[in-house]
This record gives C-alpha cells, sequence and structure tokens, in this order.
C-alpha cells in the first residue's frame, strides 16, 4: 500500500514527483494561478488525485496546535486544510511553507520537503518591538504602541 501524502499549492508549481497517494484540500485548486499548475493539477486528478475537504474537528485540532506553537497568525486558511486533512487520513504533508510545516511537526505528522531543507520544530513568541514585553499575540503593545512581531522562543 502507497503511503498517503497531502500537498500544498507549492507542489503544482514544480515537476518534482511524489510517490505516494495525493490528497489535497479544494482550497489548493483556488491558489492555482497560472496554466501550468492548472494543468498539473488536472493531470493528477485524473490519475487518482483526491479533492477534499477536512471535518470541523480535525480543523480545531490543527488550530490548537498552531496557537501552541505560535504559527496561528502567519497560516493561510489553506494550509490549516492542508494540516487537517493530513491529521485526519494519518498522512504526511508535502510542503517548502515553514509556518505549515512548524504546525505539522508539533502535531506529530510527518512532512515531506518539496525543495528546500526539512525545517526544524521551533516554538514561536510574541514580543513588543520597542520595550521588549511579551505578548500571546501580535499586534500593536499596550504599554509604548510600537509593533508586536513573532520570534523563536
Amino acid at each position: 500500500m502507497k503511503r498517503k501524502i497531502v500537498t500544498d499549492s507549492a507542489f503544482f508549481f514544480t515537476d518534482l514527483p511524489l510517490d505516494g497517494d495525493l490528497i489535497v484540500p479544494s482550497a489548493v485548486f483556488e491558489e492555482l494561478k497560472d496554466l501550468n499548475s492548472k494543468m498539473r493539477f488536472e493531470k493528477y486528478r485524473e490519475s487518482g488525485l483526491i479533492v477534499t475537504g477536512p471535518d470541523r474537528k480535525s480543523v480545531e485540532e490543527v488550530k490548537k496546535a498552531a496557537t501552541k506553537s505560535g504559527d496561528i497568525s502567519v497560516l493561510s486558511p489553506t494550509d490549516i486544510d492542508v494540516a487537517a486533512l493530513a491529521y485526519e487520513t494519518g498522512a504526511a504533508v508535502a510542503t517548502d511553507d515553514f509556518a505549515l510545516s512548524n504546525t505539522a511537526q508539533h502535531m506529530g505528522i510527518e512532512v515531506i520537503p518539496l525543495q528546500q531543507r526539512a525545517a526544524k520544530k521551533k516554538k514561536w513568541r510574541y514580543r513588543c518591538t520597542g520595550c521588549g514585553r511579551y505578548y500571546s499575540e501580535p499586534g500593536i503593545c499596550e504599554v509604548c504602541g510600537l509593533e508586536i512581531k513573532r520570534k523563536v522562543k
């Protein structure tokens, strides 16, 4: 039996092969803008690519993990769907997106890098660029009024 792989849209912008049963959330197709990536998507669809959506429970699990890892503010809804599908199907995730990769690793999901080296698992926190106070999310510091940015813990 082939392994299951959930991929994000980056896979369809490359000519890299993936050996496994491919699954994508329907939102991935909506991110494909150029003709080549759309044709590649259709080629894989004709040869068995599964296009489906994750259930709500899986989406909520991904959001919890992404909040805990500090990646929630930079994940797109499509990234969340990719991780949720991998979580509920027991599949690996094929991506070069760092936040998606990091969230997947925090959930115990195998990550297959496409063109970049594998990212190391990190936990993020948010710190004011002015006074250095720590916060639970990005925004504007209530003390000094400067931007709160994400940084490695």
